[in-house]
């Protein structure tokens, strides 16, 4: 006998704007990779308008980004959630405990370098090791949205989210031989598959309620 999964059910407007939030947090996750290829805090002069106006750019992209992500993922947990089962709101907890573990390191990194220090071993450990833990929670979301929801955009996105380690490394060597020695080519290893992941999927969440 076929078994039918339950319908998923419509987001409420409070998911929603979750939902609105964790897109303009994955944007911004997506674009932190460029800012910087193109803006290294350690190369301005401390305490100039140039160091302000870069230090500025990398808190909203790199710290207030995962923030952000993190209502993306409370949203697609109250959507799919129900009908997920225990393995894949596990995932979709993983995945959220390993990127507030990035923001955290990257946080403590460039509140060092803001403050006119440098990099932190121990926020680089954690960058890391929360990164390792998104990938293994982002493999299990990305099964879930693809099983539960039906939509084009999402199911892009539960792909993207589901390849994000092979996509980051082929990224990661291509960048590095049209941009040899730019550390954001690094950053976009970590960012790039799942900030566009999460543009598409933020979007379908959002617009789940006006569909219907």
């Amino acid at each position: 006998m076929t078994t039918i999964a339950p319908p998923v059910p419509t987001p409420t407007p409070t998911v929603q704007r979750r939902a609105r939030l964790g897109t303009v947090g994955a944007v911004l996750w997506t674009l932190s990779s460029g800012v910087w290829a193109v803006s290294e805090m350690e190369d301005q002069p401390f305490g100039s308008l140039a160091f302000v106006a870069v230090a500025a750019a990398w808190w909203i992209c790199m710290v207030a980004a995962p923030v952000l992500l993190l209502l993306g993922h409370s949203a697609l947990a109250a959507v799919v959630g129900p009908t997920a089962g225990r393995i894949g709101r596990a995932g979709i907890g993983t995945a959220a405990v390993g990127l507030a573990a990035m923001g955290l390191g990257i946080g403590i990194e460039i509140a060092s370098m803001t403050v006119g220090g440098g990099e932190v071993e121990a926020g680089h450990a954690i960058l890391l090791g929360g990164f390792v833990v998104t990938l293994i929670g982002d493999l299990i979301t990305g099964v879930t949205v693809i099983r539960r929801l039906a939509d084009p955009a999402a199911r892009v996105a539960g792909w993207l989210l589901v390849l994000a380690l092979p996509l980051g490394i082929g990224l990661g060597v291509l960048g590095s031989m049209l941009l040899p020695h730019n550390d954001g080519v690094f950053w976009a290893v970590l960012t790039l598959p799942t900030g566009i992941a999460w543009v598409l999927l933020g979007r379908s969440l959002s617009a789940r309620g006006t569909l219907r």
